[in-house]
């Protein structure tokens, strides 16, 4: 049976098709991530070739461009008017493919409009993305199979659902295993209070709706994702009139868009404990763009040619995932566990993002093994 429409989804469309034309239509500025993100040379050159229309819809709160996607089939949930769909597109190349997803017709008529466009500014015989209309908690009634993509991508989408844990369910079914969902959302560091979920326009600028962030650690995992990497955070500032005054009347709630990786891992990896061995990975400068240091999670990015400690479990989704060629792995040395550097590490799959946009870990190694 098809999906029933629920009232929030219906008011989403109406926000997203009727009322935000352009980024400044929004009250709060967590939805123009270009005020507080940077990006590869080769995305900012994609960016710079978008039609202007497309660009004027660019909405969102990180910036959804992941590492090594050449070649890759890539999903994006909530896609609107193309924008990041339309940068991967270019930056998969002939050989891979992106499909977009999303309810809202006005956007996606943008975005269908724009298709030969970009084609012809990236010199592509035939197109690589299409625009599929849907809902992205019951992706299969688009007609999306399991295991047909290799990434999935969210620009801060999961927040306007109101059904979270269908979202990750169907994104966990439609990714291959060692897939990785790499997206931006937004967070609130305690729950939301229900008076403030029942307001369209909070709802539709991120607000309303965001997780706060343990709950996106328990529903990853109950769908089967391992635990969540945090890439990076941002926290919005006080000073805006909304956020000031949503801190003023609901107990000081703060909220951050942060970006997250989620893997599916293959049925038989070991799932993360407290005894979890520390792995040494080693990032062989291999990843297009990437050449000088790749920024797998929020510890920094990882320098080519150094050593980084990370936990075993998240070492083994690296070599389930198509990052499998660019690194080598092997076991940390018990002598080097004491090492300053190395502590800390554990909480790698833990991590409060608040706390990460102050005093993030870095672990470089300098010269030679990170611990020596």
């Amino acid at each position: 049976p098809e999906m029933a429409e629920t009232n929030t989804q219906s008011e989403m469309k109406e926000y997203y098709g009727k009322q935000i034309q352009k980024y400044d239509d929004f009250l709060i500025n967590c939805c123009n991530f270009m005020d507080h993100e940077s990006f590869s040379g080769e995305a900012e050159g994609a960016m710079r070739l978008l039609h202007p229309e497309v660009r004027a819809k660019m909405y969102g709160c990180g910036a959804v461009f992941p590492e090594a996607v050449e070649g890759c089939r890539i999903l994006d949930l909530g896609s609107g008017a193309g924008v990041d769909c339309f940068v991967l597109s270019k930056l998969v190349g002939p050989t891979g493919f992106i499909t977009g997803v999303d309810m809202t017709q006005e956007q996606l008529e943008v975005a269908r409009r724009h298709i030969d466009y970009h084609m012809q500014q990236f010199g592509y015989d035939k197109p690589n993305v299409e625009f599929v209309e849907g809902y992205i908690e019951k992706l299969g009634e688009a007609g999306l199979q399991d295991g047909s993509y290799d990434i999935i991508i969210s620009n801060c989408v999961v927040c306007l659902s109101p059904d979270k844990k269908s979202v990750f369910r169907e994104a966990f079914r439609v990714l291959k295993p060692g897939g990785e969902m790499y997206f931006s959302d937004m967070y609130a560091d305690r729950p939301v209070p229900q008076e403030l979920k029942t307001n369209t326009v909070l709802w539709g600028e991120g607000i309303a709706g965001a997780l706060e962030w343990r709950e996106l650690m328990q529903l990853a995992t109950e769908v089967g994702f391992a635990p969540p990497v945090l890439v990076k955070s941002t926290i919005y500032a006080s000073e805006d009139p909304v956020i000031k005054n949503l801190r003023a009347t609901a107990g000081g709630i703060r909220f951050c868009s942060a970006t997250y990786r989620l893997f599916k891992p293959d049925d038989d990896s070991a799932a993360p404990s407290s005894r979890d061995p520390l792995m040494e990975v080693q990032y062989k400068g291999t990843i297009k763009g990437y050449e000088k240091g790749v920024p797998f999670s929020y510890h920094g990015p990882i320098p080519a040619g150094c050593s980084v400690v990370m936990p075993a479990s998240v070492a083994n989704l690296l070599l389930e995932s198509r990052f499998a060629p660019h690194f080598t792995i092997k076991a940390l040395p018990a002598c080097k566990e004491a090492k300053p550097v190395c502590s800390g590490i554990k909480d790698f799959l833990s991590v409060d993002p608040f706390e990460a946009s102050s005093s993030s870990l870095i672990v470089d190694c300098g010269q030679g093994t990170c611990c020596s």
